[in-house]
C-alpha cells in the first residue's frame, strides 16, 4: 500500500470515531432537552459533569446542537481524505490535503473554545466532549502526517512550497477569525431570540411550549419561610434543592441570572430536599453525604435573618461543605458564630429540613432540583433562557 493511502486511512479511522462520538453526545442532548430530570453516565460529580455541558446554552450553535455540527465536521473529513486516496495527480493531492490540514485547524481551535467555556464558564468538565478534544489533535496531527506524504518534492515544488505554507496559515487565520465571530456571538445570545408572550415561545420553540404544557400542576402550601418576592406576585417559584447538587447549582445560577430582569412580579420560595437518607427518608443512601448538614446550616443562617447570603455562598463552595467551613461562612457573613454552631448541631434546625423533605416526598419528587412555577412541576434544572421562557408561559393567565 502506497504511503499516502495508509495516512488516509488514519485519517478516516479517527474520523470515523469522531462520528460515533458525536451520535452518543447527540443523544444525551436530545434526552436532556426533553427530559430535564434525566441523568447520563457520564455525569460523575458537580466537577465532571456531561450533562451540564450538554444541557447548556452552548450544545447549540445558531441554535443546531454542536455535536451535529461536529458529524458534519467529520464527515468532511472523511470526504477529503477519500478525495486524497482516489486521485491520481499529486498536485490534487496536494491541495486536498492542505484543505484538510486548515479544516483541522479550525476543529482544534473550536474544540479550545468549547473546552474554554465548560472549564472556565460552566466550571465542569464533560468526558464526552474531551473524548472529541483528543480526536480532534489526532486528526490535526493525521492530516499533517498525510500532507507531508503527499507534497510533490520536484524543483518545481520547492519554489511553490512557501507560497503553499502562507496559503495554510491564511487559512488558519480565517479559522480563527471565524471562531471568534461565533464564539461572540453565541456567548452574548446573538442567536437566541428572546420572547414576550406565548404565542412567540409557541412558534420559536415549539418543543419546549408543547413539553411545558404537559408537565403536572400540583397544589403547593402557600407559606415558605424562605422566600423572597411579593407574596401576590403573579409567578410563584418553588424549589426543593439540595446544597450538594451539581443540576442544582446550574438552576440557581438560572435563578441569579433570570430574577434581574424579571421585575417584581415573580416570587421564589426555597425548600430542602437533601439526597441524603440522614434527613430525608425519600432517599435510599447518603448520595450527597454533607446535604443535610448543610440545608441545617442554612436554616441557621436564617435565624439570624442571612439566609439568601448563605445560601449563595453554600452553592459558590459545593466542595467544602463540612461543618468547619460551615461555621467559617457563618462568621464571613457577619453571624453570630457561638449561636449559629449550636443551632447548627439542634434538634429543631433538623426537624425544619425534614419537614420541607417530608413535603417533597408527599409531592411525588425523588431528584432535585424539583421546581414548581405556578404549581407546574418541572423535574430537573432549566437553564437561564429556559426558565425566562417557563416565566412568560407562567404569566400568561389562559395557560393555568
Amino acid at each position: 500500500m502506497r504511503d499516502h493511502l495508509r495516512r488516509s486511512l488514519l485519517v478516516i479511522a479517527l474520523a470515523v470515531l469522531g462520528i460515533g462520538v458525536s451520535v452518543a453526545i447527540d443523544r444525551i442532548h436530545d434526552r436532556l432537552a426533553l427530559d430535564h430530570s434525566y441523568t447520563s453516565f457520564c455525569n460523575v460529580n458537580s466537577s465532571v459533569n456531561c450533562d451540564v455541558v450538554l444541557g447548556s446554552r452552548y450544545a447549540l450553535l445558531f441554535g443546531v446542537p454542536v455535536s451535529r455540527w461536529a458529524i458534519l465536521f467529520y464527515a468532511a473529513s472523511i470526504a477529503l481524505a477519500g478525495a486524497v486516496m482516489r486521485t491520481s495527480s499529486a498536485t490534487a493531492r496536494t491541495a486536498l490535503s492542505n484543505l484538510l490540514v486548515v479544516q483541522q485547524i479550525w476543529g482544534v481551535l473550536f474544540s479550545a473554545y468549547l473546552a474554554y467555556i465548560a472549564v472556565a464558564v460552566l466550571q465542569t468538565v464533560c468526558l464526552m466532549c474531551g473524548a472529541l478534544y483528543l480526536i480532534g489533535i489526532g486528526l490535526f496531527v493525521a492530516a499533517w502526517w498525510l500532507r507531508s506524504g503527499v507534497r510533490v518534492v520536484g524543483r518545481r515544488q520547492r519554489q511553490n512550497t512557501a507560497r503553499v505554507d502562507r496559503l495554510v496559515l491564511l487559512g488558519a487565520a480565517v479559522a480563527i477569525a471565524l471562531l471568534v465571530v461565533i464564539g461572540g456571538w453565541e456567548a452574548l445570545g446573538g442567536s437566541y431570540q428572546r420572547a414576550s408572550n406565548a404565542a412567540d415561545i409557541a412558534r420559536l420553540r415549539p418543543e419546549f411550549y408543547q413539553w411545558f404544557l404537559k408537565q403536572p400542576v400540583l397544589t403547593l402550601p402557600a407559606d415558605g419561610a424562605n422566600s423572597f418576592g411579593d407574596t401576590q406576585a403573579r409567578v410563584t417559584v418553588v424549589e426543593f434543592s439540595d446544597f450538594e447538587c451539581a443540576h442544582c447549582l446550574k438552576f440557581h445560577e438560572a435563578v441569579e441570572r433570570v430574577m434581574r430582569g424579571s421585575g417584581d412580579d415573580v416570587r421564589v420560595v426555597f425548600r430542602h430536599f437533601p439526597l441524603d437518607a440522614s434527613c430525608n427518608p425519600k432517599v435510599p443512601s447518603r448520595v450527597h453525604q454533607q446535604a443535610c448538614l448543610a440545608a441545617d446550616a442554612a436554616e441557621c443562617a436564617a435565624e439570624q435573618g442571612k439566609f439568601w447570603e448563605y445560601h449563595n455562598v453554600l452553592f459558590d463552595n459545593q466542595q467544602e461543605l463540612g461543618r468547619e467551613f460551615l461555621i467559617a461562612y457563618a462568621e464571613r457573613l457577619g453571624l453570630d458564630g457561638q449561636r449559629f454552631a449550636t443551632c447548627l448541631g439542634s434538634n429543631e434546625t433538623r426537624a425544619r429540613v425534614e419537614r420541607d423533605a417530608r413535603l417533597g416526598a408527599e409531592l411525588g419528587i425523588d431528584s432535585t432540583p424539583t421546581v414548581f412555577i405556578n404549581g407546574r412541576m418541572i423535574k430537573g434544572a432549566l437553564d437561564p433562557d429556559q426558565l425566562a421562557d417557563a416565566l412568560v408561559l407562567a404569566r400568561d393567565p389562559t395557560l393555568r
